[in-house]
């Protein structure tokens, strides 16, 4: 008799589970086929050379577009940019780089690229001659990565959304079919006072959706740039905190609805989670704009490499800055062409930085 209880029960329960995990698994459908349906990213074009950059990029910019990244060779580019301009000279001595301020006119100062224009009021905020080197000590350190964190944070504002694209509307989509799912699980699973359950239910998909994404988006980019710089380490401290707490909440309250539902009820909701927060990264594509625009890059650095390399490698890293120096050679150091001086510069400040991508 107790055997046949005990096999009635787990028979029950199984399907129980069965019935729980089914909401999660039309979620995780849902998500393949509109991933199937958005395809990759659009495919390069013909290669055609182009003797300019696309209009309005500044070197840091086509370097995020193309590569998708901020780095030290895009802190490397605003420095040759900003010596280009005549806003700065630029003074390589022993493996360290003398940056001296200069009296630019007004033009040249309009001119810049808002990353550009930060990074100059950055560079000589203290004084008007400042040397940056690549030394693995705390101070430069946070000094490199301060710098490419601002250069990020610029041209964040200026392409975010236009060049690529997180398909924020199927992730909509998602989040509202898991509401749907869930409520009416929490109203017929909880008996006859279903208020508890579906209170729970709902704070914890609406807090643990909210949170995962502040995670993904906000929270470990900076705790890694955090790290990586030494910059910023004991601001995060408190939000950090305030997650934690956020999570602990989460983790009572799920416990609270194992007691009254059951464990299956639990895992239906923790997989709702991890899905929405898995499959937002995985929609992420380059927009048709950026294709373009990715592809008019890949001609101009096509021209860079045939027409360019010659001159720009002749500039030796010991050798300082000529005043009227070739105006490519940002987008050469920008763009992966080897020249000597940008690939000295921007190993210089590769050890001592991080690389932040969008």
């Amino acid at each position: 008799m107790h055997l046949l209880v005990i096999g009635a029960f787990t028979q029950i329960d199984l399907q129980h589970g069965a019935w729980a995990l089914a909401g999660p698994f039309l979620l995780l459908l849902f998500y393949f086929i509109a991933w199937l349906r958005i395809g990759p990213e659009p495919k390069p074009g013909p290669l055609v050379a182009r003797y300019e950059p696309p209009e309005g990029l500044s070197p840091a910019a086509t370097r995020y577009i193309a590569k998708g990244t901020t780095d030290a060779r895009s802190f490397a580019a605003v420095i040759a940019e900003l010596a280009v301009r005549g806003c700065i000279r630029v003074e390589p001595i022993g493996g360290k780089y003398r940056l001296s301020r200069l009296m630019c006119g007004r033009d040249a100062l309009e001119a810049l690229a808002p990353e550009e224009k930060r990074t100059l009021g950055l560079l000589f905020e203290d004084a008007p001659v400042i040397e940056l080197s690549g030394s693995m000590d705390q101070h430069n350190s946070a000094q490199n990565g301060r710098y490419i964190f601002h250069i990020h944070e610029e041209l964040t504002k200026q392409f975010s959304g236009k060049y690529f694209t997180r398909h924020s509307g199927i992730i909509a989509l998602g989040v509202l079919m898991t509401f749907v799912a869930a409520l009416p699980s929490a109203t017929f699973a909880s008996g006859k006072d279903p208020f508890d359950a579906i209170f729970f239910t709902v704070w914890i998909l609406f807090c643990g959706l909210i949170l995962g994404l502040m995670i993904e988006i906000s929270f470990l980019p900076a705790w890694k740039n955090a790290l990586g710089t030494g910059i910023g380490v004991l601001k995060l401290l408190p939000g950090t905190a305030a997650i934690a707490l956020f999570v602990g909440v989460i983790i009572f309250m799920m416990n609270k609805l194992s007691g009254e539902i059951s464990l299956w009820f639990d895992a239906m909701l923790a997989a709702f989670l991890l899905i929405n927060l898995g499959w937002a990264p995985l929609l992420k594509r380059r927009s048709l704009l950026g294709r373009q625009v990715a592809d008019q890059i890949a001609g101009f650095r096509q021209f860079l490499e045939k027409v360019e390399t010659d001159p720009l490698n002749r500039l030796e890293p010991g050798q300082q800055l000529p005043p009227k120096m070739d105006r490519f050679l940002p987008f050469a150091i920008a763009l992966d062409v080897k020249e000597a001086w940008g690939d000295h510069l921007a190993e210089t400040f590769l050890a001592t930085s991080v690389m932040v991508e969008d």
